[in-house]
């Protein structure tokens, strides 16, 4: 069961789930919740007070901090806090940040999309210009010829 219990704070509620199931929530959740820019995730394992179906106690809570080591998930989690029955996982939101080679790759695309795009600009007023030119020559011309013409 998933729920918010605040706006920055995604909780997830584990109990009754079999170690495999439970750990497979967790990645799915963080994933889940870094994709979302959720930072916090709460996910309640038990404290272990009782005997659960397999004869054990607090299996769960137990097992979490392994999980954390997960490959598909150790990029996302920044930090994560073991509370009485439950754990606190911080997300890393700026695992997915473009790296500063990236930044000035992107920099330098634009920079050369502003140079066509002034190159492209800098063609049409020149044609522009040497149309216009063009035009009042033959309107002169035009009308010389046509004032000539009546003599």
């Amino acid at each position: 069961m998933s729920y918010y219990d605040s706006l920055d704070q995604e909780v997830v509620d584990l109990h009754y789930l079999t170690r495999e199931h439970a750990r497979l929530i967790v990645i799915q959740k963080i994933r889940d919740c870094h994709s979302r820019c959720i930072p916090c995730v709460k996910f309640i394992t038990g404290r272990g007070n009782h005997i659960n179906a397999t004869g054990e106690r607090g299996a769960l809570y137990e097992e979490f901090p392994s999980w954390m080591l997960d490959s598909e998930i150790e990029r996302l989690v920044q930090d994560y806090d073991p509370c009485n029955g439950y754990y606190l996982v911080y997300l890393d939101l700026l695992a997915h940040a473009p790296s500063f080679k990236q930044l000035c790759a992107l920099l330098s695309f634009l920079v050369l999309l502003l140079l066509i795009f002034t190159y492209i600009l800098y063609i049409l007023v020149v044609t522009y210009s040497t149309l216009s030119s063009m035009s009042d020559y033959l309107d002169y011309k035009i009308t010389y010829s046509n004032n000539y013409d009546s003599y």
